[in-house]
């Protein structure tokens, strides 16, 4: 039977695992296992043996070392998120719409070339507007090309001219690739003063923080655009309206004002 078979197979692997359980019947023990050469060949090829007869064992292992795996990706996460509330929540050099004093937070990393946060971006912005109640920090996290660094650094010196949200939208609704006059193109289309905007982004202060941003993704484990974090949990990849709502309604029943 397999389940007798897969029982054995386990027992055999406890005994490679503790091998002080067992006594060595022929041979000298290897330092190693605790067992002689000729044992070790024998239950290699009954572990052999059986993993030809039953191949969905291996697919079982995996699945369960998946799951281990997720299990512990998930409370490095959250540690790490608690550790860095402070850089995450309250950085005066984030951008913040919405409900600067809403019950739920979405704090999303974003490259504006990537399709993916292009495709999130209108679902997104509708679920803030909508809901009333929640407040979107906006993390700049530059990674796909030197053009999407540049358009980064555009975006935080707009703060300077108080266009940031407009150029944002207007970034995100560019159609094509971002080269450096496009961007200074749509600048202009939201009323930047293009000339002072190109003397901001030279500061120092702007690298500074797109630095921070890369350390802090670095330390959350946001691997890629976009990364979102909604009730204190990182949800990476693009979403959906009804996935937004969803997210923000477990948010508000879980955690309320400390989300």
């Amino acid at each position: 039977m397999r389940r007798s078979g897969f029982m054995a197979l386990v027992l055999l692997s406890g005994a490679l695992t503790f091998p002080a359980l067992h006594s060595a019947t022929a041979g000298t023990p290897t330092a190693q296992s605790g067992f002689s050469d000729s044992e070790e060949r024998r239950i290699e090829t009954i572990v052999r043996e059986y993993l030809l007869k039953h191949p969905e064992v291996i697919v079982e292992a995996m699945q369960e070392l998946d799951k281990k795996q997720a299990s512990a990706d998930k409370l490095r996460q959250d540690k790490a998120i608690a550790a860095n509330r402070a850089a995450i929540y309250d950085d005066a050099d984030s951008f913040v719409a919405g409900n600067p004093k809403g019950d739920v937070t979405i704090v999303e990393f974003f490259d504006y070339q990537c399709g993916y946060c292009k495709h999130s971006f209108e679902p997104l912005m509708d679920t803030v507007k909508n809901d009333g109640n929640i407040r979107l920090i906006l993390k700049e996290f530059p990674i796909l090309s030197p053009e999407s660094a540049t358009a980064s650094r555009a975006a935080i010196a707009s703060m300077r001219q108080g266009k940031y949200l407009e150029f944002h939208k207007a970034l995100f609704h560019h159609k094509g690739a971002l080269t450096d006059d496009e961007i200074m193109r749509v600048a202009s289309s939201v009323g930047l003063d293009t000339a002072l905007l190109k003397r901001d982004m030279a500061d120092p202060k702007i690298g500074a923080i797109l630095k921070r941003n890369y350390e802090l993704a670095d330390a959350l484990g946001v691997k890629g655009t976009p990364g979102f974090i909604v009730g204190g949990k990182l949800i990476p990849g693009a979403l959906e309206k009804d996935e937004f709502a969803a997210v923000v309604k477990e948010a508000r029943e879980t955690c309320g004002a400390n989300c």
